[in-house]
């Protein structure tokens, strides 16, 4: 098989546990991109926190961003397709997790919020590999009050909500809360979960941009690592699991590299798209 697009993960495969692009995955990428294949990112991040990497892979023009819930063309900083989450099952979650020791992230048009207490101790939600990102990339509330005020605000268009608690029970009470609502919900992080509308994953991103570039399913690639990585890894012609991926991403895979931190971006691109 002749694939023409590999699609990217960012945290976990892409990025590695420094939260950089390595060399070879930019040196592999712009090789591929010359030879007329196209290379995207797919992630959970919003819009704002994939641009902040343009400088690192500045040759990539799309990017699927919060989960499937926005195609991006990073070139033009322009939302191509957007879908929101139910407010319904924001008012649901929110309602049940009220009162509990949670970071809120809304991501809405592109940004994202989240509340400076909260934000100061990312450490408590297991975040703290993050902390700096939400400093410099996010818009920061005075209090969690004001960040549930601003999820539940219908004037805002929320693309994707993340909740980071501190143990499973809590977590556990907001999914509980979501029954029956019509959206997709995804296990993140250590204690966290990850809401978007049912109708968008990764990999109905990954195929929604597949279409727009006129390319058939089954000439794609989906490289990840993660729970919420699982959709695309199914939905691609060929799944790639990083070596540092967790079972479920390995069992929804077709075939498995070398891990974040020791070239397994390269390595996929020249087995699989240029191989």
């Amino acid at each position: 098989m002749a694939y023409q697009l590999i699609a990217f993960d960012m945290d976990g495969t892409l990025l590695d546990s420094k939260k950089d692009v390595l060399p070879s995955s930019v040196a592999a990428i712009d090789e591929a991109l010359a030879s007329g294949k196209d290379v995207a990112i797919a992630s959970g991040r919003c819009p704002r926190m994939v641009l902040m990497y343009r400088a690192a892979i500045p040759h990539v023009r799309y990017a699927i961003c919060s989960a499937g819930a926005a195609i991006v063309d990073l070139f033009e900083a322009k939302t191509l397709e957007t879908t929101e989450v139910p407010a319904t099952a924001l008012q649901k979650v929110m309602a049940a997790s009220h009162g509990r020791d949670m970071l809120i992230e809304t991501t809405c048009d592109g940004e994202f919020v989240v509340s400076r207490p909260e934000m100061e101790r990312c450490e408590r939600y297991s975040l703290g590999v993050y902390k700096s990102l939400y400093r410099e990339q996010g818009t920061v509330l005075d209090t969690a009050a004001e960040a549930e005020a601003f999820t539940l605000d219908p004037a805002h268009r929320i693309q994707k909500l993340n909740l980071h608690y501190t143990c499973d029970e809590d977590r556990d009470v907001a999914v509980a809360s979501l029954a029956g609502e019509n959206v997709n919900v995804v296990y993140c992080e250590r204690h966290s979960i990850e809401i978007t509308h049912a109708s968008v994953t990764k990999g109905t991103g990954l195929l929604a941009l597949a279409a727009q570039l006129g390319i058939p399913a089954e000439e794609t690639i989906a490289v990840g690592d993660a729970d919420n990585d699982l959709p695309m890894l199914r939905a691609a012609g060929l799944g790639v699991a990083m070596g540092n991926a967790n079972e479920n991403a390995r069992a929804a895979s077709d075939v498995t590299v070398a891990d974040n931190d020791h070239d397994g971006c390269a390595e996929a691109i020249h087995r699989f798209l240029l191989g």
